[in-house]
């Protein structure tokens, strides 16, 4: 997957037709073939664009930023990105009219040992579900199937989840990357950092990671699109998919099978509401 040459054509065209003030997109690092994401406001930089299968992040995360606010952009999106890009839109957070959106029929993006993530293995939708223009061949949407590891923990008795959990919160450092990277994280101050709210808690330990993670799983719970830019942040390596793709499945059985973002319009699983649906797992 090497979409290089039409995005930076793209992105000329648009600079050329006063289109946009800044262009989002992928360059490559100075010392690797790893991709990082890029902000390009002149035309002259366009040639450092790039877009091939280790175009890994979700670029959705820099339309939150202050210095791209009021801007006109132009923005390459995969089939992951754009729903978080239409929650964003459903949310209000950002105006529509001020975007011009590139959408990559996804094929899948790689790690650094060259293998295909496991989110775009098990991915539902890799085309885009809204763009301007489109790039490549869409291959439709695919069937909903529980997360591998999910399935696993689900043989485990709840004592037995609890210790492995808590061998993974140990090893949180509280830096609060996976807050940051995530595009629908979007709170001028989160609820974790304010010093008078009981949730508050600063301090480095095993229950104060758990709470606080646990904290951001639940208002993330129904909108979670599995990009993983949390994991792809983490500098402890921590398997954050564990906690939403939990609440994704339970969400997807028992709320009308709902999937995050793919929906133009549509608010969330918790703004909906059936009387047949199932409360047999709420506690």
């Amino acid at each position: 997957m090497d979409y290089t040459k039409q995005i930076q054509e793209i992105a000329s065209k648009l600079f050329a037709e006063d289109k946009i003030d800044i262009f989002i997109g992928f360059r490559k690092n100075s010392f690797d073939d790893n991709q990082v994401p890029t902000l390009i406001s002149d035309p002259k930089d366009i040639s450092k664009l790039v877009f091939t299968s280790k175009s890994v992040f979700n670029l959705a995360n820099y339309l939150k930023n202050e210095h791209t606010r009021n801007k006109r952009l132009g923005l390459v999106v995969k089939g992951c990105d754009s729903r978080s890009l239409n929650l964003l839109l459903t949310e209000n957070q950002i105006k529509r009219e001020k975007l011009y959106i590139i959408g990559i029929c996804c094929e899948g993006v790689v790690d650094q040992t060259g293998e295909k993530m496991q989110n775009c293995l098990e991915c539902v939708v890799p085309d885009p579900v809204v763009y301007d223009e489109l790039i490549g061949n869409p291959s439709g949407k695919k069937d909903y199937k529980v997360n591998v590891d999910i399935t696993g923990l689900s043989g485990k008795s709840l004592v037995e989840r609890r210790e492995f959990f808590e061998g993974i919160f140990e090893n949180c450092i509280r830096c609060n990357a996976c807050r940051q990277s995530c595009p629908l994280c979007y709170c001028a101050k989160c609820c974790l950092d304010q010093e008078t709210s009981t949730l508050y808690s600063g301090s480095n330990t095993t229950s104060s990671a758990f709470h606080a993670l646990m904290t951001w799983s639940l208002h993330l719970a129904g909108r979670c699109v599995d990009c993983r830019n949390c994991e792809k942040a983490c500098p402890s390596h921590l398997p954050l998919h564990l906690l939403h793709k939990q609440n994704e499945s339970v969400i997807f059985e028992n709320f009308q099978k709902h999937l995050a973002g793919v929906i133009p319009d549509d608010r969330g699983a918790f703004y909906k509401f059936d009387l047949k649906d199932p409360d047999d797992f709420i506690m």
